[in-house]
């Protein structure tokens, strides 16, 4: 059975964060001083206005310019910032804190920082909060935000949870993002107050089918589903019931519905298990759907086995000649009951085509898991069938598979 979840990594924060020779900073650069920007100050009548590239910087930290880049990401003032004391090193860095974000060296830096304590997380939350959509969906800027997330206090959880909420369609963006579906993912495995819980999940139900089909937001509703409880998730699962067959038929989709099933108890799962056993018949020939009908199979859920079985009688030969639902069928053969097996193979016995069967590249297989799976007069009657095509089925390249398993001996 396909999986499809794989959630992304925690990023590395083991590798050295800037490449700074070992020098006595408070000497070599005028940025380390006791205060790192006396050097530039307007009342400094000894430096020339003209030299001082702080004032311009300052006065466009809307901006994004190369200069401002420059002076935020220089190695040397990174290294400076990271060995002075807090409210000398983020005089500065704090009106840049989002410029530094969008940059591999600054999102690092600025994540060892949040690290030391509750004053540098709040200076670097306060940077990023306006900036919080755009920095959640960036290459860099989105570790900086799952970093902040997880560290952050309650109320601070609860302001950026109400800023991705206020409008659904701005949590839905940046979970169908590749780069956002691990900051929504961070989100969802921390929040545990139940109003911040509800509003992500409604936000989310607001288009759960596209989120669910899409490769990067059905991480988010499988890390819904297994974060918080069946209450929680309510929204998801009548939306996934109202939405089973859709659902299901999609790459990543299918996932979802396996997931629903897996999370989902009493009424939910009985309501789910119901809509799937409904499109069985369909589900079972579909490329991906089939693989939510073996999933239900294996949970040998007996009131499912029982729908399945009436869903597939009359048809059993049409499907074990098919790709998608002889694999079905194959798995039926394992898990149903006696008398519901022999109700397969008499069908399959029956038919005009068997010889064809048996050479078919997707019923020899079906035959296969009947002879394995298969006792007594019904395994009989089954050898009883084969045996006159022996002759055939030894040249044939799908037939013979059935005689070099020595299933004809069991």
């Amino acid at each position: 059975m396909h999986e499809y979840s794989a959630f992304p990594l925690e990023v590395n924060l083991t590798e050295p964060w800037v490449d700074a020779p070992v020098l006595d900073h408070a000497s070599f650069n005028p940025y380390c001083n006791a205060n790192p920007f006396a050097y530039f100050s307007r009342e400094n009548n000894d430096i020339p206005v003209s030299v001082s590239n702080y004032w311009r910087h300052t006065e466009a930290v809307e901006g994004d310019s190369m200069d401002m880049r420059n002076y935020c990401l220089n190695s040397a003032n990174l290294h400076c910032f990271k060995s002075k004391k807090l409210n000398e090193s983020f005089v500065g860095v704090k009106g840049y804190v989002y410029l530094l974000a969008k940059d591999p060296n600054g999102c690092r830096f600025l994540q060892t920082k949040l690290e030391e304590g509750k004053e540098y997380i709040d200076l670097i939350y306060n940077g990023v909060l306006s900036h919080i959509i755009e920095l959640s969906v960036h290459p860099f800027g989105n570790y900086l935000m799952q970093k902040i997330i997880q560290l952050c206090d309650g109320e601070q959880k609860r302001q950026i949870v109400a800023f991705l909420t206020q409008d659904p369609s701005i949590l839905v963006r940046i979970s169908l993002n590749i780069h956002g579906t691990r900051t929504v993912q961070k989100l969802v495995k921390t929040i545990k107050m139940k109003e911040e819980i509800s509003f992500v999940v409604s936000a989310l139900q607001f288009r759960f089918l596209q989120i669910a089909k899409d490769l990067n937001g059905n991480h988010v509703i499988q890390q819904c589903l297994q974060s918080f409880d069946e209450e929680d998730n309510k929204a998801i699962f009548d939306t996934s019931i109202a939405h089973c067959v859709e659902t299901s038929t999609n790459r990543h989709g299918c996932c979802v519905i396996q997931k629903c099933i897996a999370y989902s108890t009493d009424e939910h799962r009985e309501k789910l298990i119901d809509a799937i056993c409904t499109h069985g018949l369909d589900l079972s020939q579909d490329a991906f759907g089939n693989y939510v009908v073996q999933y239900l199979l294996e949970l040998k859920h007996s009131s499912a086995l029982t729908k399945l079985a009436y869903q597939f009688e009359g048809s059993y030969v049409l499907l074990s000649m098919q790709k998608f639902s002889s694999n079905v069928i194959e798995k039926c053969l394992k898990v149903f009951t006696e008398s519901e097996k022999a109700k397969i193979v008499f069908e399959l016995l029956s038919v005009p085509q068997f010889e064809h069967m048996l050479q078919h590249p997707y019923s020899n297989y079906v035959i296969q898991a009947a002879l394995k799976n298969s006792k007594g007069p019904l395994h009989k009657a089954l050898v009883t069938a084969i045996k006159p095509h022996a002759a055939n089925l030894h040249m044939n390249t799908y037939g013979k598979r059935i005689f070099r398993k020595a299933l004809l001996r069991k």
